[in-house]
């Protein structure tokens, strides 16, 4: 017969305790990191977006809004965009996209002005990326190239911004979108308010 080792048994309100006791920590740590700006600039915070739906707080879309791309001097485009302006939905962005059909991407809202960076940590698809102030014009324009595994380059904008639009890659520079061009709303009424 073999000899069997006593177990050391904790009791369910203890193993409930002492569980409830580590997420404690482990939001604790979550939110100094965040508070000391030590969270990965993937962790996408990111811009304006459109709509005429309500700001989600479930991570999903806020739905869609239209954004009129407008060169200086070019020809106006428009695009359809998802929203997404909670920190749930912005952290998320396109990740998981197999593709990006022309016309179409997402917004990111912010309820102020950033001076976020972008990655592209399991994102698919390579993107064009166009940092926007308040007042619709373009702060800077950069392309994104998919990254799978750590450490993901970043994506500076130049200047602070109040949204960012993504869309397939290369559509800015197709488009003759650069610095001080214009990408605004069709109905900014529309659009949620960013979280």
């Amino acid at each position: 017969m073999r000899e069997q080792t006593p177990t050391r048994r904790v009791a369910p309100a203890r193993r409930l305790a002492l569980a409830a006791g580590l997420l404690l920590v482990a939001v604790g740590a979550v939110a100094l990191a965040s508070a000391a700006g030590l969270g990965r600039p993937g962790d996408r915070t990111e811009a304006p977006a459109a709509g005429g739906a309500a700001t989600t707080t479930t991570g999903g879309p806020a739905g869609t809004a239209t954004y009129r791309l407008l060169p200086d001097g070019g020809r106006p485009l428009t695009v359809r965009l998802e929203v997404a302006a909670d920190p749930a939905t912005r952290a998320r962005g396109l990740m998981g996209r197999e593709r990006v059909p022309p016309g179409s991407g997402m917004v990111f809202l912010y309820p102020g002005d950033v001076r976020e960076a972008f990655w592209m940590k399991d994102t698919l698809v390579p993107l064009s990326i166009a940092f926007v102030a308040a007042d619709g014009r373009v702060v800077s324009v950069a392309e994104m190239a998919p990254c799978r595994a750590d450490p993901c380059p970043t994506y500076e904008p130049a200047g602070p911004y109040r949204y960012a639009v993504e869309l397939a890659a290369g559509a800015f520079p197709a488009a003759g979108v650069g610095a001080g061009d214009r990408v605004l709303p069709e109905d900014p009424s529309s659009l949620p308010e960013p979280l």
